[in-house]
């Protein structure tokens, strides 16, 4: 037992110094392989190989990068030019619906206050305008839609123009050609030729400006969509 005893502390010392020598001698190899001055032509074949593939593969990346930009880009055009075009037609469509203000040359039609006109005189009026080509019609500053109504109201003895009341002098406006305009109303046994068996004499101007206001949009309670089949 005191045998034993008296080689355990030499026994573990040699097995510290020979783990101190494994960890030096591996350190020396690590530091002899990170050296490529000290790497064999083999070695180097391979290390250099791998270097090229990864130059390959960071250029493809590098390829497949530019052309998602330029997908994004080519998104980014196509895109702001449907953005432009839909802006278009929705201002036509607005236009055509009479909802925005808009200006041109065109004629005024002046009607007397003391003309003994009724209600259908004055959708005679608007309609051979629109007849003549007008495309922006208003009455006394009340834009003319495809929702519009003009008619006599009962109860209050006045012309009415979407409810509101038509006052005289009334002015009707209309923008297009101005010959065009006025050559329709004044056809021979047109409107103002029946307008003037009554002793009713508009006043027709042409102008090289007009500006008519918009109208508000029509509340629809019934209407509805159609799905496509």
């Amino acid at each position: 037992m005191d045998n034993i005893k008296k080689w355990r502390v030499p026994v573990l010392i040699v097995f510290l110094l020979l783990g101190f020598l494994i960890s030096v001698q591996f350190r020396a190899q690590q530091v002899y392989l990170g050296d490529l001055s000290l790497q064999n032509t083999d070695d180097l074949v391979l290390i250099l190989k791998g270097l090229h593939d990864k130059q390959a593969k960071l250029g493809q990346d590098l390829q497949d990068l530019e052309q998602q930009q330029r997908n994004v880009s080519s998104d980014t055009t196509n895109g702001a030019a449907l953005a432009s075009q839909l802006t278009r037609e929705s201002n036509q469509l607005e236009i055509a619906l009479g909802q925005i203000p808009v200006k041109g040359p065109g004629i005024t039609v002046t009607i007397p206050p003391d003309s003994n006109i009724v209600y259908l005189d004055l959708v005679d009026i608007v309609n051979e305008l629109w007849a003549s080509q007008a495309e922006a019609i208003s009455i006394n500053n009340q834009r003319i839609t495809p929702w519009s109504t003009i008619y006599w109201n009962k109860d209050r003895l006045t012309i009415t123009l979407n409810g509101n009341d038509i006052s005289f002098p009334c002015t009707i406006k209309a923008i297009g050609s101005p010959s065009t305009l006025q050559s329709g109303l004044q056809l021979l046994g047109g409107v103002l030729d029946n307008l003037a068996v009554y002793k009713i004499y508009p006043v027709v101007k042409q102008s090289p400006e007009l500006d008519l206001p918009g109208a508000a949009s029509p509340a629809f309670h019934y209407l509805q969509t159609v799905p496509n089949p």
